[in-house]
């Protein structure tokens, strides 16, 4: 185990020190406990020490708040002008961001890391400024008070009752290169905020009746030490694992379970600050017994995953074995559940299963304070909450109210039990409309009505017979049995048709997407059944070609290309209902490095939808990859059969041309040279040497020429008719130095004696044919040239007594510039012929092939013309 855990941390470290290695700026932030301490003036003091040793230093933007000592420092240094933006009639100065970025100084100051972007900025908040930065390759100095953490949010607000609002994920903080603690006394903090150091004094007066009291700049000192010190923790941790003294858990998990109802987001808080302070992943789970999630809830898990969770939701009625399960499959080291003041014996059920079971998972109860929550969540939700159960609790009424009438009417004819069993289908109809409450409400309900309108003595709450009693008893138990039965049932079928919803949603364009061939098939569906899904229009927009892949009437401003432009470089989403150029009408996502998708959203995205939007997307930038890559290495097989070509064309056109010629010059040397002293037998095998070669080398150009002739894009076949018996002649008669001393055949078919067809094709591929049979046959065994009429084709074979071919060298003669070994004859082919053949006899609608000759020996030619369009009558 400690060498499992060394290696990890020595991945780890590695994975560090390639970061630092690479061109991402470092990050350097000055943290306090509050306002005053003298952070700004420590960054600047510190960067002027580095600008006298000639680092490039520019200031961001720096808010003195009136300090003359900070002023004086900030002046020592360059600054960048800031970006006046205007809101709401009022000018405001923010940080250029798009100046820095062309400018690129080596260290940027940014004060403020936790301030909100005026409106109109690139990024809503200014650490998401940093980020940028620190991606282009520039060091940031910034500062931050502790209260601004993400995971300390809660706690500040228990100690000093101060809700803060621009908060800081922690992530960003403890992942930074540099955290320097810029510590001051309380006493001394609070004698600079009288002296109107800090503040104004009437400002200050303010501060020291709330924020500024003693208690709470202690505690908020303390937090700071505590941030600084898991940074160094987590440092030392890691060098402690990387030299295998110490366990570090860096593969534990932390897994945090909430109910919705609960104070949840302060559970999210406790679990990251668990986590991010142990460097491990953390996971919150919510589990579902089959309710709709409400507004609250998605807002809650949407939270979690924008602080780094992994968020997983289960539908599940067994809410404890659904934790044990989740627990053990994830490798949960330590599970977090909350426990209020209220005692519920539900939750002490649940917490007693999970001791028993979760073994040697640590379970840790987190006391959190939930009515604060509550009460938020009751006032955003209230008004529609209230008109929801009004509904709801109206149809419940009037089925009691109907059910009591139908009983009363037919209460003379039926007897009692017939009432109990309209009382109890009134329990299941209501179970089934409406909530589990309503459900045992109805219940409760129709004992009352039964008890008072159906029972002696009648129209009293009294009962007089046992019998009765027993029967509204057995009301009320079934009544409450059934109906929450119904309504649980009720609940699982609608999140299965909503889940069947979304399986069919994401299998429609998993299917459509494997049928898509390109980019543009791609976009056309994802634009159809995203913009179905999301009831939004979707446009897919290419950014090298600036437009979109399919045409559509959409209009890109400025504000549009500026957010596609940045979701492309960051591979981020940015545009409308995002933290980055939130005032463009796209929300825009990156699917690679050049295309983008945008949605026109009129609402946010619940976290639902977003989660099933991001299980589309996946799919979709695995078939544009898919699409992408068979785009190149179909590009990559062209450019190798390319090369293939070309060097199979250099090293025929060299060796082809050069020998033919080597033999005619050699002959033609010796023949000028020695010809009075050569017998005229002599000189006529010259002479005869220098022929063939000639028609060799006449043969091979040929091949050249009709290849780039037929590989023409405007060639058109020219058909002449003429005799097949003639082109054969003629084939014999331009190789009949080849032939001379060997039998060739000719056995015509008299039923076809004309063909209407290109005869130069026809006989350079019976030359072709006749050529390698005499190449790869014995001298002594006769070669057959014979046509036959086998309709719907005319066919021509050229048979020969060779050693045949093997069923592997048939797949690939008739490929370019594939030669067979050297044949009786001694001469070895160049590669063009066959190829050329196939090419001229498929540009006649017909096909060439080779089979075995009769009982294995030698080897068939075969030529299959159709006659609808190769013979006479079809001219």
């Amino acid at each position: 185990m400690q060498n499992q855990n060394r290696a990890d941390a020595l991945l780890k470290k590695l994975e560090l020190e390639q970061n630092q290695a690479s061109s991402r700026g470092r990050l350097k932030i000055f943290l306090g406990a509050a306002a005053g301490v003298g952070k700004t003036y420590a960054m600047l003091h510190e960067a002027h020490q580095l600008f006298l040793q000639g680092t490039d230093v520019l200031i961001g933007i720096v808010e003195t708040h009136g300090r003359s000592e900070t002023q004086k420092m900030a002046n020592l240094l360059p600054m960048q002008a800031c970006q006046l933006i205007y809101y709401k009639g009022q000018r405001y100065n923010e940080l250029d961001l798009d100046s820095i970025l062309q400018r690129k100084p080596a260290l940027i100051l940014v004060d403020e890391f936790a301030h909100t972007n005026v409106p109109g900025s690139r990024h809503e908040k200014r650490f998401q400024d940093v980020k940028e930065l620190l991606d282009a390759g520039i060091d940031v100095y910034t500062t931050l008070n502790v209260q601004h953490l993400g995971s300390l949010n809660d706690l500040v607000y228990q100690l000093t009752h101060v809700r803060v609002q621009e908060i800081v994920p922690d992530e960003l903080v403890l992942n930074a290169d540099t955290i320097l603690l810029v510590d001051l006394p309380p006493q001394q903090l609070i004698q600079r905020l009288r002296e109107g150091k800090i503040y104004l004094p009437v400002q200050a007066q303010a501060a020291l009746q709330a924020f500024f009291s003693a208690s709470n700049l202690t505690a908020l000192r303390e937090l700071a030490i505590q941030t600084v010190a898991s940074h160094v923790q987590g440092e030392m941790n890691l060098y402690q694992a990387t030299q295998g003294k110490a366990y570090v858990a860096l593969q534990d998990k932390v897994m945090v379970c909430i109910d919705g109802q609960s104070a949840s987001r302060q559970l999210i808080r406790i679990a990251q600050r668990v986590a991010l302070r142990q460097q491990i992943p953390w996971i919150v789970l919510y589990v579902s017994t089959g309710e709709h999630l409400s507004e609250f809830i998605e807002e809650t898990l949407a939270f979690a995953t924008d602080l780094g969770a992994r968020v997983i939701t289960v539908i599940d009625p067994h809410i404890g074995e659904t934790i044990v399960r989740l627990a053990r499959q994830q490798s949960v080291s330590q599970v977090i559940i909350g426990r209020t003041k209220r005692r519920h014996f539900l939750r002490i059920s649940l917490i007693g299963y999970l001791q028993r079971h979760l073994g040697d998972i640590e379970l840790t109860l987190s006391r959190v304070n939930s009515r604060s929550e509550e009460k938020k969540r009751k006032n955003t939700l209230g008004i529609w909450q209230f008109d929801k159960v009004a509904s709801q609790l109206g149809i419940c009424l009037f089925g009691i109210v109907l059910t009591t009438g139908v009983g009363l009417i037919i209460s003379p004819w039926l007897p009692a039990s017939a009432t109990l069993l309209l009382f109890i289908l009134t329990v299941l109809l209501c179970a089934l409309i409406t909530r589990p409450a309503m459900a045992t409400l109805s219940a409760v309900l129709s004992f009352i009505a039964c008890n008072f309108f159906f029972t002696q003595p009648m129209y009293t709450f009294k009962v007089s017979d046992n019998g009765d009693l027993l029967s509204l008893f057995v009301l009320l138990v079934v009544g409450l049995v059934v109906g929450r039965l119904a309504a649980h049932h009720q609940q699982q079928l609608r999140a299965l048709r909503k889940s069947q919803h979304i399986t069919q949603m994401l299998l429609n364009l998993s299917q459509t997407l494997s049928a898509s061939n390109n980019l543009q098939d791609i976009a056309q569906h994802v634009q159809r059944i995203i913009g179905q899904a999301l009831d939004c229009h979707v446009v897919i927009f290419d950014s090298q070609q600036q437009t979109p892949l399919i045409e559509a009437s959409v209009e890109i401003g400025i504000t549009e290309q500026a957010a596609i432009h940045w979701s492309l470089k960051h591979q981020q989403l940015a545009g409308c209902f995002t933290d980055t150029l939130n005032g463009s009408r796209f929300q825009f996502h990156p699917l690679n490095k050049t295309l983008v998708i945008g949605l026109a959203l009129t609402t946010p995205l619940s976290f639902t939808i977003q989660h099933q939007l991001n299980s589309m997307l996946s799919d979709v930038r695995a078939a544009i990859d898919r699409v992408t890559l068979t785009d190149q290495l179909q590009k990559i097989s062209f450019e190798a059969e390319t090369n293939r070509i070309r060097a199979a064309i250099l090293s025929s056109v060299s060796h082809d041309l050069k020998t033919p010629l080597s033999a005619i010059i050699g002959s033609a040397t010796t023949f000028l040279n020695y010809q009075f002293q050569l017998e005229s037998a002599e000189q006529k095998e010259l002479i005869q040497g220098i022929h063939q070669e000639a028609q060799r080398l006449t043969r091979y150009i040929q091949n050249l020429l009709d290849m780039i002739r037929l590989g023409e894009n405007d060639f058109q076949l020219k058909r002449d008719v003429f005799s097949i018996e003639t082109a054969c002649q003629n084939v014999m008669k331009r190789l009949h130095s080849q032939i001379e001393g060997r039998s060739v055949q000719l056995t015509l078919d008299t039923k076809v004696k004309l063909l209407f067809a290109n005869q130069q094709f026809i006989e350079q591929v019976l030359t072709n044919l006749l050529d390698n049979a005499i190449r790869y046959s014995p001298s002594d065994q006769p070669i057959l040239i014979q046509t036959l009429y086998s309709p719907p084709d005319f066919i021509i074979d050229v048979i020969d007594q060779g050693t045949g071919l093997s069923d592997l060298e048939r797949t690939r003669i008739f490929e370019l510039f594939y030669t067979h070994p050297v044949g009786d004859s001694g001469n070895r082919g160049t590669g063009l012929g066959l190829a050329i053949s196939r090419a001229m006899i498929e540009a006649h609608g017909g096909k060439i092939w080779s089979f075995p000759g009769q009982y294995g020996n030698g080897n068939y030619m075969r030529i299959s013309l159709p006659l609808d369009q190769n013979t006479q009558e079809s001219a």
